[in-house]
């Protein structure tokens, strides 16, 4: 099986590689995908007990970053690693990672790349965030006696229908795992009709609703007058948008500008090599941009008459704060949605279209709460921030109301943590 496995693996690669030449996807740490690791790495692995922590890019590290903490406190004799597939991800781990840590990129999915990573790491504990499944990475996992977690767990209706046709395979895997920690009951349900063995699979909760239990202060008044807003200037802060969704903001803050002089946007890409792009259509549209990272040095003291455009890495949530209407993007157009937790538990009044099926479940819970604005399309968009900006105390009252069910739902962390504890000689 893992002759097949490994061979098309290969052909994919080859006929996949033309797209990753042109995109770049891979120009960074091509070593580490080849299974050729750091001397530190080498060093950690030789010095004690490790523990990996891997996340695929950026919001599933975010994720890790809520881990970390707590299981460098309970298991003080480990050592945590972290591997992300994306260089996104990449960055925002070497934020968390400690100078007794280190990152690399997680190695191509191929047994003698795998294998060879696995015998120099010998990890503990293998801890993967959101269902990553790679058959030969968690075979030779295995088969070196590593405990095997998943954790923050989540499958989506496209992923449910993938797995359920190689769900052999899929539950081959499974069995190998000792716990299953999924978000929701609905995610349980399905992993357990994949194969997952029952009294390994558990429903936790989702980690990101931990995100407000991180030590975070609010830069608003940073951002703001970094940004050059007065007081009465009202921020519409865009995230994570992706293609298609950009134009359809610009055009509503077109139109609202005339009635709504102090209105300001900012966007921030989910992928920042759209930034040119972005930048056109802001032009196209009569106005002027700015890149947040540039606005001191480039754009100076002059008016704030500008579209801003986020730039920078792992700065969304410091720009999350200095907002005062949120849109979450991924929304309006079919990619699934991106996280609304970041801007709720900051009390943002959070607006997200009718895509959220990457969140189904924590979507979900804001709209049972008051506490966000769901739209189907870009006429709807506009009427909800017409109305947000009609009415401050609706505002203020969907923030609270948002950030209240981030309280609510909170405590995912620890249950992980309880149950990784009961796993015998870890500790």
């Amino acid at each position: 099986m893992r002759i097949l496995y490994n061979l098309a693996f290969l052909i994919f690669g080859i006929a996949y590689l033309p797209y990753l030449i042109i995109t770049k996807r891979y120009r960074y740490g091509m070593a580490n995908r080849f299974g050729i690791l750091s001397d530190k790495l080498k060093a950690i692995s030789l010095k004690g007990r490790v523990i990996w922590i891997h996340a695929v890019s950026v919001g599933e590290m975010k994720a890790a970053s809520i881990l970390a903490p707590l299981l460098r406190n309970k298991f003080p004799s480990h050592t945590i690693v972290f591997s992300s597939v994306t260089h996104t991800g990449n960055k925002v781990a070497r934020t968390i990672a400690t100078g007794e840590e280190d990152v690399f990129y997680l190695p191509f999915d191929l047994s003698f790349i795998v294998d060879r990573v696995v015998r120099i790491l010998r990890p503990e504990l293998f801890l993967c965030l959101e269902t990553e499944l790679w058959p030969n990475l968690i075979s030779s996992l295995d088969r070196a006696g590593s405990r095997i977690i998943l954790i923050n767990g989540r499958i989506s209706n496209r992923s449910y229908l993938g797995y359920s046709k190689i769900r052999l395979i899929v539950s081959g895997l499974l069995k190998r795992f000792s716990l299953i920690l999924m978000q929701s009951e609905q995610d349980a349900a399905r992993i357990l009709s994949l194969g997952a063995p029952k009294h390994k699979t558990f429903v936790t909760g989702n980690l990101k609703f931990d995100l407000s239990l991180l030590g975070f202060t609010s830069k608003r008044r940073e951002i703001r007058e970094q940004l050059k807003l007065k007081e009465e200037d009202i921020l519409l802060v865009a995230g994570s948008t992706h293609k298609g969704e950009d134009e359809q903001i610009i055009e509503c803050f077109s139109k609202l500008k005339k009635d709504y002089p102090s209105l300001k946007l900012l966007i921030a890409p989910r992928h920042i090599e759209r930034i040119q792009e972005i930048e056109q259509l802001i032009a196209k549209h009569g106005f002027r941009f700015a890149r947040f990272s540039k606005i001191n040095t480039e754009y100076g003291i002059r008016n704030t008459e500008y579209v801003y455009i986020l730039d920078t890495i792992g700065n969304l949530r410091t720009v999350y704060s200095a907002a005062d209407i949120v849109f979450v993007g991924g929304s309006l157009v079919k990619k699934g949605g991106q996280n609304p937790i970041e801007p709720a538990s900051l009390a943002r009044p959070v607006i997200f279209g009718k895509f959220t099926f990457n969140f189904q479940d924590v979507a979900g819970s804001f709209l049972e709460n008051r506490a966000a604005i769901q739209v189907d399309d870009k006429d709807e968009l506009y009427s909800a921030l017409r109305l947000l900006l009609d009415d401050p105390k609706e505002r203020k009252r969907l923030g609270a109301n948002a950030r209240e069910t981030v309280d609510k739902n909170s405590g995912s962390s620890q249950r992980a943590i309880d149950l990784i504890s009961s796993i015998p000689d870890l500790c």
